[in-house]
């Protein structure tokens, strides 16, 4: 959605952008220490300004995953916890919180992801049970890297004396450290296990992100919160983005809107509840490399006259069956003010292929124009409501989702540039505009046809193409999906679609064309013709649907 509303002004093809009225501006991020919250950012090397946490002091290796390799796989603990290698990272050396090593598996190793390219210089373990040198590892190689497959030994020490290991190298850029067992307890009779309580990784770079949240600030008023801008240097492989969040009380509690998604792009809009008298905005710091982001400015616009003084969404009904078409009532209950300049457009985001059969106000006919955009429907009044009423738009379509949600936004053609978004009401985790769903499709593929069947392409403007539909249901990840035409002797003339796709709708306007042409683009001759859906399913037989199709002149 973020996307749509950056993009909504010239989607619209609204006049130029006006500025917002008024804005709040943080050039000394000093200036709110009192009541920001900071995580893994400094502050003080370029004061009042935000760069990332150097790993000087910080633990690289903290919560990152963890893979061992043994020497020999049929020798496991059988500790109920000590098997589990991603306990040496999780900040604790405990008696439910270490990894062993039984006795004869020199040569096994433990490889730390970072999950970032840090510039590495040192290693520290901890002995379980703590400071017990029976237990200590006896011999050890490091090695760093960039992937997995050409490690560097940075460090080898072939005696350990020690239950705490503290080992310092040439700084090194890296995002896998390995730990190789080199030797262990040596006794013949009754040899001590090797245990690892906590591997920490320390480094001269900067950490892989940071963040930033500002104090909560007050603009006096309901506002409609507009566009959101920063200056920062990012050197290549760092970037910084924003987030927000508005309330109508001063601490923030379950009445404000979660966090927005973030924004990528300087001077965009961003997606909260409105309007809303309070803001608070979090800068978010990342590298991906050994420097750091710096950002030396936020601001974020808003304006005083609003679209409506409120506006509400609701879906009536809110629970159908599913991939069984159906009308709902979109209903926005609109309260206007002195300070609101009314609603000329209506924004429905949705990837739903949706039908609008008809706008009422108040239960009377509205006359409008639907245009239909990517990832949204966009309703225009041909008068402005500037009224307190309830705003009704009838949807017809085939929802294949568990959760069909339908957030919105009004638009004003007094400010296009400030959008207003429309609010909600949440019942039992549900948002009003939301649609639920009953009953589980037993198939991946559902209802493929081609419409017209057969179909004629020679030219006359009449049934010159087909169109396929069909549903993709359950499917949570996106997996490969192929339309592939084959002529009756099985060979394989075109590839209509190639994509990868979640579950989806190609029905209605997303409904794949076939012009009766083969991959070359030449006409092919009149027949009986194969169309084959293909999905592929993880850990299941692929799911495929064939049909025939009629081309004739």
């Amino acid at each position: 959605m973020k996307q749509c509303l950056v993009l909504i002004a010239l989607a619209l093809s609204l006049p130029t952008l006006l500025p917002a009225q008024l804005s709040f501006r943080d050039t000394d991020f000093r200036a709110v220490m009192d009541t920001a919250r900071t995580e893994d950012v400094d502050l003080t090397t370029f004061p009042g300004k935000i760069i990332l946490l150097t790993g000087t002091n910080t633990n690289l290796a903290l919560n990152r995953p963890v893979t061992v390799r043994y020497a020999d796989p049929t020798r496991t603990s059988n500790h109920p916890t000590a098997s589990n290698p991603n306990l040496v990272t999780d900040g604790r050396v405990a008696s439910n919180s270490f990894f062993e090593l039984l006795p004869g598996q020199e040569g096994s190793s433990l490889r730390i992801d970072l999950q970032a390219i840090r510039v590495v210089n040192r290693v520290v373990m901890r002995t379980f049970p703590n400071n017990s040198p029976n237990f200590r590892v006896r011999g050890y190689s490091i090695f760093v890297g960039l992937d997995t497959l050409t490690m560097k030994k940075v460090k080898q020490v072939a005696e350990n004396e020690l239950a705490t290991t503290n080992d310092f190298f040439d700084p090194d850029t890296a995002r896998y450290v390995q730990i190789v067992v080199d030797r262990q307890d040596p006794s013949l009779t009754n040899p001590f296990s090797t245990t690892f309580g906590e591997i920490e990784v320390y480094g001269i770079g900067y950490l892989s992100r940071g963040r930033f949240t500002s104090r909560v600030r007050d603009a006096g008023q309901q506002v409609n919160w507009g566009t959101a801008g920063w200056r920062a240097v990012t050197p290549p492989g760092t970037m910084v983005t924003m987030q927000f969040r508005t309330g109508d009380v001063p601490t923030v509690n379950n009445t404000w809107s979660e966090w927005s998604p973030e924004v990528f792009t300087p001077d965009s809009l961003f997606e909260v509840f409105e309007p809303r008298r309070y803001l608070q905005y979090r800068i978010n710091l990342y590298t991906f490399s050994t420097e750091t982001p710096r950002v030396e400015e936020a601001t974020v616009r808003y304006d005083t006259t609003l679209v409506a003084q409120n506006a509400r969404a609701s879906l009536n009904p809110q629970v159908t069956q599913i991939l069984k078409d159906v009308q709902v009532r979109y209903d926005i209950n609109v309260e206007a003010s002195s300070r609101s300049t009314g609603i000329d457009t209506v924004v429905i985001f949705t990837d739903l292929p949706v039908l609008v059969s008809g706008v009422t106000i108040d239960g009377q006919h509205a006359n409008h124009r639907v245009d239909f955009r990517s990832g949204r429907v966009v309703i225009s009044l041909a008068t402005t409501l500037n009224r307190s009423s309830t705003l009704s738009v009838f949807l017809r379509f085939t929802p294949f989702l568990l959760e069909n949600r339908f957030p919105s936004m009004i638009i004003s053609k007094a400010n296009p540039s400030n959008p207003q978004r429309v609010n909600t009401t949440v019942s039992g985790g549900t948002e009003s505009w939301t649609l639920l769903t009953t009953g589980v499709p037993e198939q991946i593929i559902v209802e493929a046809q081609a419409d017209p069947n057969p179909f004629t392409p020679n030219g006359d403007g009449l049934n010159d193409q087909t169109y396929i539909s069909f549903f993709i249901s359950n499917l949570v990840e996106r997996r490969p999906v192929r339309i592939t035409i084959y002529d009756v002797t099985g060979r394989v003339v075109r590839t209509l679609l190639d994509i990868q796709s979640a579950a989806s709708a190609f029905v209605e306007r997303a409904a794949i064309p076939w012009d009766g042409r083969d991959d070359d683009g030449k006409l092919l001759p009149p027949g009986l013709y194969i169309y084959q859906i293909f999905v592929e399913v993880d850990g299941l037989n692929p799911a495929v649907v064939t049909k025939t199709i009629g081309l004739a002149y």
